[in-house]
């Protein structure tokens, strides 16, 4: 009997020590957790022309139903003076400490630029590679923004083929510096940080400001395979 109460002792002791322990690991949490939500208004990438004034489409929160969006956090670095690629993020975090996260991206361009802005690649254009040819097929853009120093970046020379096309993500853009004069595009540099390597040559580039049209034929890798690229200005 003796032996019984002490093994009924021990056993009260763990689950008031379990207890205890777990006291310790919800200590300063509320017992239910609500969690906050965020919704954006309008489109998470937003196009700009340089000089305007930017206006947010706006956000809600809320948090068990109680509208909350005084208490979003926001942090901005737009800057529609200059042309460029600028981020929106916005925050909310409830008592316990979950939070609640969003992002904008804003894209501001000079429109009195003939050739910085956002292009829509044409549909036909193709990859050819041992003599096969494959259409682009879907809907995809390139951004090419003024460097100020007589040339311009292009966020992808491939136009979106791997990033989009192949969803390999932006690691496989291939970045690249041109000049365009007298309509006579040229490659200056270019790199693809996913593999490490560059374009072999750019080709039969040119630009029809009349029309913002965009044609080259850039060669990448020893294959060969070539890309056949027309896009339009937006």
């Amino acid at each position: 009997m003796k032996s019984k109460l002490i093994y009924l002792m021990m056993i009260a002791m763990v689950v008031v020590s379990m207890a205890g322990c777990d006291d310790e690991s919800t200590a300063g949490m509320t017992r239910i957790t609500y969690y906050p939500e965020l919704t954006l208004e309008g489109a998470t990438t937003l196009y700009l022309d340089k000089g305007n004034t930017f206006a947010d489409p706006g956000y809600t929160a809320t948090l068990n139903g109680e509208d909350v969006t005084d208490d979003v956090k926001v942090t901005s670095n737009v800057n529609t003076a200059n042309s460029g690629v600028y981020s929106i993020s916005y925050s909310i975090t409830n008592a316990d400490g979950f939070a609640s996260t969003a992002s904008r991206t804003v894209i501001v361009t000079d429109p009195a630029d003939a050739v910085e802005g956002v292009y829509d690649v044409d549909p036909t254009s193709y990859r050819l590679r041992a003599g096969a040819q494959v259409a682009y097929g879907g809907s995809y853009t390139v951004l090419i923004l003024n460097k100020g120093d007589g040339t311009y970046s292009i966020d992808d020379l491939l136009a979106g083929w791997y990033c989009v096309r192949a969803n390999y993500g932006t690691r496989y853009a291939m970045q690249g510096t041109i000049t365009v004069s007298d309509g006579v595009v040229s490659l200056v540099n270019s790199y693809i940080d996913g593999w490490g390597d560059s374009a072999t040559s750019l080709t039969d580039g040119t630009f029809d400001a009349a029309t913002g049209t965009m044609v080259y034929n850039l060669e990448y890798t020893d294959t060969p395979m070539n890309f056949y690229v027309t896009m339009y200005k937006r």
